[in-house]
C-alpha cells in the first residue's frame, strides 16, 4: 500500500511540472518600445534641412560626404551580453553610380532591392549605349550610396550573390549607429532614398525606415 501511494504522489508531480507554463523570453525591447530615429548630420553640411515633406536637402558644402546618424530603442538586458547590445542596423539605398559618372536610381526599391528584384533588367543609359544592371557590372564597378560596391566582374552572376546582406552597410551592436555616404558635385539635382533597416534582439524584432534626400550645390 506505501509504494503505492508513493507511486500515486509521483504522478500527481510528474501531471504538475507538466502542466507549469513555460518560461517566457522578455520583450526585446524595453517597454515594448522599438522605435527608430535617422537623420542626416548637418554639422559639416551648413544649410541642410529636413522640408515639411519629409525630404532632406543636403547641402555640398565643400565635403565629398555627408553622415547619416540615428539613435535606436533600447533593449531588455536579457538581450544586452557583456555590455554589448543585439542591435544590427543595415544601409541600402535606391542611388548607383560608376566611377565614369554614370548616374542612376531605381524608381521602385526596397531594402536589399537587388537581391531579389527583376529591376535589373530596367535599362540604364551608359555613353551612347543602353545596358541592364548585369550587363554594365560585366564591364564596370558600380557603387551604391549606401557604401558599397559590387565590382567589376565579366563572370558575374548578380541574380545569386553569396549572401542577402552581400547588398548592403552596417552598423552593428551599438544605440547610435552611423553610416557615411559619399556626396559628389555630380549628384547635385538628384534626389535619392536611403533605406534602412533596425533588426533588434538577433532578429526577433524587425524595424525598417528610410530618408529621402536631395542633393544640392
Amino acid at each position: 500500500m506505501k509504494q503505492f501511494k508513493n507511486l500515486l504522489v509521483l504522478v500527481v508531480l510528474v501531471v504538475l511540472a507538466s502542466c507549469s507554463k513555460p518560461e517566457l523570453e522578455p520583450n526585446v525591447c524595453l517597454n515594448g518600445d522599438s522605435s527608430v530615429e535617422f537623420w542626416i548630420d548637418t554639422d559639416g553640411h551648413p544649410g541642410t534641412y529636413k522640408d515639411a515633406q519629409g525630404v532632406w536637402h543636403i547641402k555640398h558644402a565643400g565635403l565629398n560626404y555627408f553622415t547619416v546618424k540615428g539613435k535606436t530603442a533600447q533593449l531588455d538586458p536579457h538581450y544586452v551580453i557583456n555590455g554589448v547590445p543585439l542591435v544590427t542596423t543595415s544601409f541600402d539605398s535606391n542611388f548607383f553610380y560608376t566611377l565614369g559618372n554614370v548616374i542612376w536610381t531605381y524608381p521602385v526599391y526596397s531594402y536589399h532591392g537587388l537581391y531579389s528584384s527583376s529591376q535589373m533588367n530596367t535599362p540604364i543609359p551608359y555613353g551612347t549605349a543602353t545596358y541592364t544592371f548585369p550587363q554594365l557590372i560585366h564591364q564596370v564597378t558600380i557603387e551604391n550610396l549606401a557604401g558599397y560596391e559590387i565590382q567589376h566582374n565579366p563572370a558575374a552572376d548578380v541574380y545569386s550573390p553569396p549572401y542577402e546582406g552581400y547588398f548592403g552597410t552596417y552598423s552593428n551592436y551599438t544605440y547610435l549607429p552611423q553610416q557615411q555616404m559619399v556626396f559628389f558635385n555630380d549628384f547635385e539635382g538628384m534626389e535619392a532614398t536611403i533605406y534602412i533597416e533596425v533588426c533588434y534582439g538577433e532578429d526577433k524584432v524587425v524595424v525598417d525606415t528610410a530618408l529621402k534626400i536631395k542633393f544640392e550645390h
